[in-house]
């Protein structure tokens, strides 16, 4: 559990304020006069004031320098680019890497700090199901779970090694998830915990333009049991409270009647019919503002 956050950064009063807004413990590291960077000094006295294991911290930066030397007392770091510092900065062992500090919240951090230490972020529960990011454990039923239907995010076990795969998962975790904070997540039977489907947002570029749409897939011997409608209102609620998306589009075969009626029932609107790569698709769209 994160418990706490180690600010190393200028100008960062608007995320103090917003931590203190939410009772959230953090501790600045002033630059002293005449130092340059922030020492390893510096950084033992702030997490010793904030009375938690290092893993249980994250700690924000915006030199390489500075990086370096969280690093090796073993904090997890989030990389600040202020667009002020003349020198270059890579900060390449950071987590996830900011050009500014306005939209932070508690939330990401604790989603942040999460994906450090190797775990899913938990995007919704309902009544029956749990709804989180995938981990490569989940690896052997997704293959399941798409052999059923006619799209594959992954490709198949006679396509690419099985290091292939797990390199590719590793990556969707670290550049989807950590960048865009949303993809397709996983569905889990509360009852059995079984993985019984997935749901989620990807960017859809079907015409002239990109979006956000939505998508999900129940495997077969879970259908007919509203998974798929309960699963959907969990993550366009989850689109409105926290990635505050104002609409979310969805493309579907011209013949998928289920997915067309499901779709209309949650509210989304037919703005196009085309045809793709031999398919009769229509464009769905959902105001969430």
């Amino acid at each position: 559990m994160l418990k706490g956050l180690v600010i190393a950064v200028s100008e960062a009063q608007l995320l103090e304020k917003e931590l203190n807004r939410q009772q959230f413990p953090w501790v600045e590291i002033p630059k002293t006069d005449g130092k340059v960077f922030r020492d390893r000094d510096d950084f033992r006295r702030a997490t010793e004031q904030l009375a938690a294991q290092k893993e249980e911290l994250l700690c924000l930066v915006e030199t390489d320098q500075e990086e370096q030397t969280a690093r090796s007392m073993g904090l997890i770091c989030i990389g600040y680019i202020d667009p002020e510092q003349e020198r270059g900065q890579r900060l390449s062992g950071c987590r996830v890497l900011l050009e500014g500090l306005e939209e932070i919240d508690l939330q990401f951090l604790q989603n942040v700090h999460t994906r450090a230490l190797g775990l899913p972020v938990t995007v919704a529960e309902t009544q029956r199901l749990l709804i989180r990011e995938m981990t490569i454990a989940d690896l052997d039923d997704i293959h399941t779970l798409y052999q059923e239907g006619e799209f594959t995010g992954f490709q198949r076990h006679d396509q690419i090694s099985r290091q292939e795969e797990e390199e590719r998962i590793k990556a969707y975790i670290t550049y989807m998830y950590g960048l865009y904070q949303f993809g397709m997540w996983v569905v889990i039977e509360k009852e059995s915990g079984l993985l019984i489907g997935r749901v989620g947002f990807g960017i859809a570029d079907y015409l002239d333009f990109s979006e956000i749409d939505m998508g999900y897939l129940i495997k077969k011997e879970h259908r007919c049991r509203g998974y798929a409608e309960e699963a959907s209102r969990a993550v366009l609620d989850y689109a409105v409270r926290v990635l505050e998306f104002q609409e979310v589009s969805a493309y579907v075969e011209q013949k998928n009647l289920i997915s067309i009626h499901l779709l209309e029932k949650l509210g989304f609107r037919r703005m196009k019919a085309f045809t793709r790569e031999g398919k009769e698709l229509y464009r769905y769209l959902c105001s969430l503002s």
